[in-house]
């Protein structure tokens, strides 16, 4: 009599599928304090290749992209390349949901669609995935932005539909999970997934390194090929070797098939979720591109005929429990590598060389002669879009040639000729002076503010003012505002009430705190880690008016146009102004460049600004001539769409920017 297998049910399997199940959940609702929870993408492969690629495109990695997610990718790779596809059997929660729906079904006793597999259907259908895989990644590469985030169903759920999606792409790739593996078993996984189309193609990766390395031999030679080439040649290798049913020899783990124990009942075939023909296999191993070591089909078999095994051989019932442990392992192995060192967010270098008259380039610069400097506490730096804002500031400081841009640490490491420029000179060339208002003071109580000065280290970025503004906030002290100066330390002047009297020390506990608990919109708290170095506070203070400091503080914006100007000449001119209390927040003057190309589109609107008024009140004021009217200008300021102009030929209608609630005063202008 037949051996039977040791495992009675899939176990390894279903506690995996259900820990992420249950993992993401906890996520998604909340459960876990947000300072604890992990984002549930970084998790995801198919972004960290995504990454991978660009990097080794671009020498820069996507937005949002970091070594955890780069490292996930390169488990997924060694795992495929070693074993199988472990991530798709046991840990991917498409699968696991495409697995629940089909069972479903079964309960009902609804008859899925079969597509048999080799049927012209199932070929035309799995083109589908490779067709997506290069349209992905090639998107993903020449913008540095995660393409795939607007199709991933897993994403769109994982982040709650709160992520940077596109709306109508996420429910089309729900539905076509939903609803695609109620007809047909595993049919995303089969036709539509994209990392499924990577993983069958890195089963030969035999193929893949011969086609890689053509083209490394082709660029050594100067052939230039570009490199969505090679990514069109990677996707139909993968497309051909998968529709002629070529067999993956390399790989350490197979399910082996014992013959002579094998009595031909079928039930490994009804449980595979591909419908392997395990029954038809006479080789001893089942060798399919869609076997993803699972175990379903081991665990099915009553005679023991089917197990996990190396090379031609099985090794006993406990390897049937090797894969799951092997993707714990890999998965454990990505987080922790992927936690000890950080790639660049870009990595870039410019000027070492020059156009030569023979129109080769000439270096002009020798690696050679350069040095490093690290700049630490670039708190505003934390993507690649700021990331290539640094850049760009960097390229107009004469003797620095080139930047690495670390955003989990917020730290650049600037390369630079130190016979033209310096550390020094590099750090006073990136600063921006900055500002922040704790509170708008009261002329009629204090005429005047007093100013003292302090000096600091590590605040050089232009978030550190606004950290340290919110610590003074919450001192509850009569704390008006602070700027920062450039200058080695730093120079900060703190505005406050003249009765006010603070010294040194309560100066040093309040900078050289640790962490700032800064309160979150809609309710909790959120824990801001801080290291900054109090150094001294000057002697002697000074003093600024109350409405000086008020117009100091103040953002305001102004824009006019002069043909409108000069078309108003002899004409009365007037200014409609609404005045509010809350026009002084930051979200009113990120706005105000929409509602001015909103109210340039019509005739008569001569300028529009947010200022100060003379009673020192925050107030938006539009400035306008016949045929414009205050009526006329209520009305469109009052739509809820505004048509804003991008270019001559991009002209949109989107949601009104700015809610006004209450009608303004008109006065005549005068200069």
């Amino acid at each position: 009599m037949a051996k039977k297998s040791t495992i009675i049910t899939n176990w390894p399997k279903y506690l995996l599928q259900w820990g992420v199940l249950v993992a993401l959940i906890v996520f998604i609702t909340g459960l876990i304090p947000s300072e604890v929870a992990v984002d549930p993408e970084a998790y995801c492969p198919m972004g960290g290749l995504q990454a991978l690629a660009t990097y080794l495109a671009n020498n820069s990695l996507p937005c949002s992209m970091s070594s955890l997610q780069v490292m996930m990718g390169i488990a997924l790779i060694a795992a495929v390349v070693l074993f199988s596809k472990l991530f798709c059997a046991f840990i991917c929660p498409l699968g696991t949901v495409q697995d629940l729906i089909g069972k479903a079904r079964n309960s009902m006793r609804i008859k899925s669609l079969k597509i048999r597999n080799g049927s012209v259907a199932d070929k035309v259908l799995r083109l589908v995935k490779y067709v997506l895989l290069f349209w992905i990644f090639y998107s993903t590469v020449e913008a540095s932005e995660l393409f795939c985030k607007n199709i991933d169903p897993y994403y769109a759920v994982a982040t709650g539909f709160k992520g940077e999606i596109t709306l109508w792409m996420s429910i089309v790739s729900i539905c076509l999970v939903v609803l695609g593996s109620f007809l047909v078993d595993m049919f995303w996984c089969r036709y539509l997934c994209p990392l499924g189309a990577i993983s069958n193609t890195l089963k030969f990766w035999l193929w893949i390194g011969v086609l890689f390395g053509v083209y490394y031999l082709a660029d050594v030679l100067g052939a230039n090929i570009p490199w969505a080439a090679l990514l069109g040649a990677f996707c139909v290798v993968g497309y051909l070797l998968e529709i002629f049913h070529a067999k993956p020899k390399l790989q350490i783990l197979k399910v082996q098939k014992n013959m002579a124990a094998c009595n031909n009942c079928g039930l490994c075939v009804k449980k595979c979720p591909y419908h392997i023909d395990i029954k038809a296999c006479r080789n001893g191993v089942v060798d399919s591109v869609d076997c993803t070591l699972c175990g379903e089909c081991v665990a099915s078999c009553n005679t023991g005929a089917l197990q996990v095994g190396v090379a031609s051989k099985a090794k006993g019932s406990l390897w049937n429990i090797v894969p799951a442990i092997l993707t714990v392992g890999l998965i454990a192995f990505g987080i922790w590598s992927g936690g000890k060192f950080e790639l660049p967010t870009i990595d870039m270098k410019w000027g070492l060389e020059v156009m030569g008259p023979d129109s080769t380039m000439v270096k002009v610069v020798d690696m050679d002669e350069l040095e490093t400097v690290s700049i630490e506490g670039l708190r505003s730096v934390k993507c690649y879009g700021s990331s290539m804002a640094f850049k760009a500031k960097l390229q107009k400081i004469q003797g620095v040639y080139g930047v690495k841009v670390f955003v989990k640490r917020h730290t650049a490491d600037v390369l630079y000729n130190p016979a033209q420029t310096n550390p020094d000179k590099i750090q006073e060339a990136i600063f921006v002076p900055s500002k922040f208002r704790i509170q708008t003071p009261d002329p009629a109580e204090s005429e005047s503010l007093k100013v003292v000065v302090i000096r600091t280290e590590g605040m050089y970025d232009k978030m550190d003012i606004n950290y340290l503004g919110m610590q003074l906030r919450l001192t509850g002290k009569k704390l008006y505002g602070i700027e920062t100066e450039f200058a080695c330390p730093l120079i900060v002047r703190v505005y406050m009430d003249p009765s006010e009297d603070v010294d040194e020390d309560w100066f040093e506990e309040i900078v050289e705190k640790k962490e700032l608990v800064m309160p979150v919109h809609g309710g909790g708290e959120k824990i801001i880690e801080v290291d900054y170095d109090f150094v001294e506070m000057e002697d002697g203070v000074s003093y600024i008016s109350t409405e000086d400091f008020i117009k100091k503080m103040f953002n305001p914006f102004r824009v006019q146009w002069k043909s409108r100007i000069e078309a108003a000449q002899g004409k009365k001119q007037y200014v409609y102004e609404i005045v509010d209390k809350n026009y002084e927040k930051p979200i009113i003057l990120r706005n105000m460049p929409f509602l001015s190309n909103h109210l340039s589109t019509h005739e008569g609107v001569i300028g529009v600004y947010l200022d100060l008024n003379k009673d020192l009140q925050p107030a938006i004021q539009i400035r306008f001539a016949e045929p414009m009217t205050a009526e006329r200008l209520w009305e469109l300021m009052t739509m809820e769409t505004w048509t804003i102009t991008y270019k001559a030929d991009d002209v949109r209608q989107e949601p009104a920017k700015l809610n006004f609630k209450s009608q303004g005063n008109t006065y005549e202008y005068s200069e």
